[in-house]
C-alpha cells in the first residue's frame, strides 16, 4: 500500500547523494515522498522522483573553517547557527505537513528538524546514517572531541544544549536530558549507508540498524565526462564539496603529476584558481564523480565517507588526504582493511603524492582487496533492503 513519506536531510552532497536510490526505489513501489532539503539540492532531489520541498539554510554553513585546521569550537558555532535556522523553519514546517500528515519521517544523523517533526506530529521515525553509526560500544561524535576529550567536547557543546532545551520548552516538546540533546538517540529503525564490514565495531550493532551500503542509482551514468581517448589510466583527485579550499596541496599535485603517464582529473572546488595546467591535468569546479570513478585506476581523496563508498562501489583503491578527523576515521578505516593508504595532509611533498600513487597503483594486494570489496558491495541492493525495512515499520 502507497505510504505518504517525509525525508528530512542536511544540504550536503554527501548527505543527499547516499539517500537518492533509496529514494527512487520507494517512488518505484508506489510510495509518495517528500524531500526537504537546501535549494541548490532540489533539483537532484526532484530526478529522484521526490517531491522537493526548500528548507530555508546558509550554505556557508558548511564551509565553515574552509581551507583552516579542523576546530571544534568552528563546529560548535556552525551547530548553533543551525539551531537558528531550525527555530525560524519549523513552525510553518509543522503547519505544511500538518496539512498533509506522513506516516514517517526519515531523517538525517546530523539533522534536528527531522526528529522534533516527528515528535510533534507523533509518526515513526526513521533515521539515515550516511557515514559509521554510533552505538554503545562506538560514537563517532568522540572521534570530533578535542585530543579524544570527551568531557571537553561536552563541555564546548553547553551552548547548544541550552539553545536546544529552550526551544523544546517553547514549543511543547517533552524535556531530554543533557546527552539526549547533544545527540539523537537512535531511532526505532536507522538505515545505515556503509556496509557493516567498514564500519567500526561492525558487529555489536542491534536489528534497529540496517547496513544497506552505498548505491549509486541513476547517478551512476549521470553527467558528460568522457575517458581519455588514448587510454591513459585516470587518476581522480577530489577533496569534496566542504573543505576544498586548497590551493596548496592542488599545485603539489600538479607538480607531482605534471606530464606522467596518468590523466589527471582534479576537482578543485568554486574558490580556487590555479594557473595553466599541463594537457594531462583536467580541471574543473565539479566533476561527475561517478561517472568519473567508473573510469578511474585510484581516487586521491579526502575519504569523505560518500566519496569512500563510490570509490570502493567501482572497485577503485584510494589515497586519503583526510581534512577533518572524522575523514582521518575513514581514511585509517580504508588503509586497516588494505584498500589503500592514508597521508598525513600537514606532511605532503609532491614526491610523496607521486610515490604513494605509484605504491597503491602498483600492488597486486590493494588491487585484489579492492575489487572483491567492490564486489561485495555491488552484491547488495541496498535501496531494496532499506524500502523493506521502511515497510515493515510501517506495515
Amino acid at each position: 500500500m502507497s505510504k505518504p513519506l517525509v525525508f528530512v536531510v542536511t544540504p550536503g552532497h554527501g548527505h543527499v547523494n547516499p539517500t537518492l536510490p533509496l529514494v527512487e526505489e520507494l517512488v518505484a513501489r508506489g510510495h509518495r515522498v517528500t524531500y526537504v532539503t537546501g535549494a541548490r539540492l532540489l533539483p537532484a532531489v526532484a530526478a529522484s522522483g521526490a517531491t522537493p520541498l526548500e528548507r530555508p539554510w546558509d550554505p556557508s554553513i558548511l564551509a565553515s573553517g574552509a581551507g583552516q585546521p579542523f576546530d571544534p569550537a568552528i563546529v560548535v558555532a556552525a551547530i548553533l547557527r543551525t539551531q537558528e535556522q531550525l527555530e525560524q523553519t519549523y513552525p510553518a514546517m509543522v503547519a505544511h505537513l500538518q496539512r498533509d500528515c506522513p506516516d514517517a519521517i526519515c531523517y538525517d544523523t546530523l539533522d534536528t528538524l527531522g526528529p522534533l517533526l516527528a515528535e510533534k506530529l507523533d509518526v515513526p521515525a526513521v533515521e539515515l546514517v550516511p557515514s559509521m553509526a554510533s552505538n554503545e560500544h562506538f560514537n563517532l561524535r568522540g572521534v570530533l572531541a578535542p585530543e579524544g576529550n570527551v568531557d571537553g567536547l561536552r563541555a564546548l557543546f553547553a551552548e547548544i544544549v541550552e539553545a536546544r532545551a529552550k526551544f523544546r520548552a517553547a514549543n511543547g516538546l517533552i524535556a531530554l536530558d543533557t546527552e539526549s540533546l547533544i545527540t539523537n538517540p537512535p531511532a526505532p529503525l536507522n538505515l545505515v549507508f556503509v556496509p557493516r564490514e567498514f564500519q567500526v565495531a561492525g558487529d555489536t550493532f542491534d536489528s534497529r540498524f540496517v547496513f544497506l551500503g552505498p548505491a549509486l542509482g541513476s547517478r551512476a551514468s549521470a553527467g558528460d565526462w568522457r575517458s581519455p581517448c588514448d587510454g591513459s589510466p585516470v587518476l581522480f583527485v577530489s577533496l569534496g564539496t566542504m573543505l576544498n579550499n586548497r590551493p596548496d596541496f592542488f599545485a603539489q599535485c600538479i607538480e607531482a603529476f605534471s606530464n606522467s603517464h596518468w590523466h589527471v582529473v582534479m576537482a578543485v572546488g568554486e574558490t580556487v584558481k590555479l594557473p595553466p595546467v599541463p594537457d594531462n591535468i583536467e580541471v574543473a569546479p565539479y566533476f561527475p564523480q561517478p561517472l568519473v570513478l567508473a573510469s578511474a585506476e585510484l581516487f586521491v581523496s579526502h575519504t569523505g565517507i560518500n566519496s569512500t563508498m563510490e570509490s570502493l562501489y567501482n572497485g577503485v583503491p584510494l589515497v586519503s588526504v583526510p581534512q577533518m578527523p572524522e575523514q582521518a576515521l575513514n581514511g585509517g578505516r580504508v588503509e586497516g582493511l588494505g584498500l589503500g593508504r592514508q597521508l598525513d595532509p600537514e606532511a605532503i611533498t609532491p614526491r610523496l603524492l607521486r610515490q604513494t600513487v605509484d605504491e597503491v597503483a602498483n600492488s597486486p594486494v590493494i588491487r585484489e582487496n579492492v575489487s572483491k570489496f567492490g564486489e561485495q558491495l555491488r552484491a547488495v541492493n541496498g535501496p531494496s533492503l532499506g524500502a523493506d525495512a521502511i515497510e515493515r515499520l510501517l506495515g
